[in-house]
């Protein structure tokens, strides 16, 4: 058994292990590390330390909910892999900045520019065997590639780890907590989702594999389906259990992060589902084998069809993630669609508009269907004026 982390201990790790000018990378997803058992804060503790030390640099990744304690001013530089979610508070700072990136290429940029010293990560242990728990995402490349790690051993979170298990040897297990990740139910899709949702079902060629986004549309996918999925996505969610409930998940599905409530969690525990960016966002694995349907929505869509998924003018809501990953994949997925599914008005307001207020987060020669409740245009064989035609047509009331 591993003996449960104070945070006198973990501080003074930390202290150990800290040299000015040290990148530090902190695990993401909902397994992020957070609190120890006895109260102490992993943020707070991070922050003491690299103020102490000086000049540690420190890289975060998707965090869907905010790190208590983590004071972004005592770093000498904080970068954020993904906006939005649980980094807003941070990015307020002069220290902190996001960059814009795809998913699929992070672990090139973490191998090369944003190279990490040290990852502070949380790990589950099975029959002996050191393993991911909630998340791959972008941290097994870093442990093979040799980065410095200190892993917190989670006994009440769940093992969905597809790969091998990690070398001990190049793990130090500082301790052990009971927290498990992150619950943070689904939202319930509204009548519009399930519009939206049967409308995409229905362009869905036979055995493909889908990928959907997180949020009421993806939910509502899933719920409504009536034929078996193969999940192939970068996120999967409460949803899917259901899915499994009702007989209609073929086969395992694929993800990097699990984001969802203990039922994800339970259920998800010894499936082999979790994969590394390097997998779950490989443009040449999805593109080939069964069509490729990604399924994802946008904050706003140009006169051309090019997508903004990260906000409105200087309010940002998400980051590019995934989006055009997935999007480009099914693009030249044979048999594939990339479809993006909007109402026609969210909040009062068109997704639609003349110029998009943020720069794009997908292209638009990555969108083969833009889908609303009222319809879809198919663009894959339009040009660049007929694409204005179609799409305006489609939002016309």
């Amino acid at each position: 058994m591993t003996a449960s982390l104070t945070a006198a201990d973990f501080t003074a790790a930390l202290r150990a292990e800290l040299r000015p000018g040290t990148m530090v990378a902190l695990g993401d997803g909902v397994g992020s590390l957070r609190c120890l058992d006895d109260g102490g804060s992993v943020g707070a503790a991070l922050s003491a330390a690299a103020s102490e030390v000086g000049s540690v640099r420190l890289v975060l990744g998707w965090l869907p909910a905010p790190i208590d304690g983590l004071d972004a001013d005592a770093f000498a530089d904080v970068v954020a892999l993904m906006p939005g979610w649980g980094v807003r508070d941070i990015l307020r700072s002069s220290k902190a900045r996001f960059l814009p990136t795809r998913l699929g290429a992070i672990p090139a940029l973490l191998a090369d520019v944003l190279r990490p010293d040290v990852l502070l990560t949380r790990l589950v242990r099975r029959d002996g065997l050191l393993q991911f728990g909630t998340e791959v995402s972008w941290q097994r490349q870093l442990i093979d590639s040799g980065t410095r790690t200190l892993a917190v051993i989670d006994t009440s979170a769940p093992a969905a780890d597809a790969g091998p298990a990690l070398d001990p040897s190049v793990v130090e297990v500082l301790g052990s907590v009971g927290s498990g990740p992150v619950r943070i139910p689904e939202r319930e899709p509204e009548l519009i989702h399930d519009a939206l949702a049967d409308a995409v079902l229905r362009l869905l060629p036979e055995d493909a594999r889908i990928q959907y986004g997180p949020g009421q549309l993806g939910t509502a996918l899933l719920r409504r389906a009536q034929v078996p999925l193969h999940i192939d996505t970068g996120l999967l969610t409460d949803a899917v259990v259901d899915l499994d409930r009702r007989g209609l998940l073929a086969g395992t599905p694929s993800a990097t992060y699990l984001l969802g409530s203990d039922s994800l969690y339970e259920w998800a525990d010894g499936r082999r589902i979790l994969r590394g960016l390097d997998y779950t966002h490989d443009l040449t694995r999805l593109s080939r084998g069964a069509p490729l349907v990604a399924v994802n929505t946008a904050i706003e869509i140009d006169q051309y069809g090019q997508i903004n998924v990260e906000g409105l003018r200087d309010k940002v809501i998400g980051g590019i993630g995934g989006h055009p990953d997935y999007c480009a994949a099914a693009r030249v997925s044979s048999g594939g669609l990339s479809i993006i599914a909007v109402p026609t008005r969210v909040n009062g307001r068109s997704p639609l508009v003349e110029q998009l207020s943020r720069p794009a987060s997908t292209p638009a020669h990555d969108v083969d269907l833009i889908v609303t409740e009222s319809g879809y245009v198919d663009l894959r064989a339009a040009d660049w004026s007929q694409r204005r035609t179609l799409i305006a047509e489609l939002f016309t009331e």
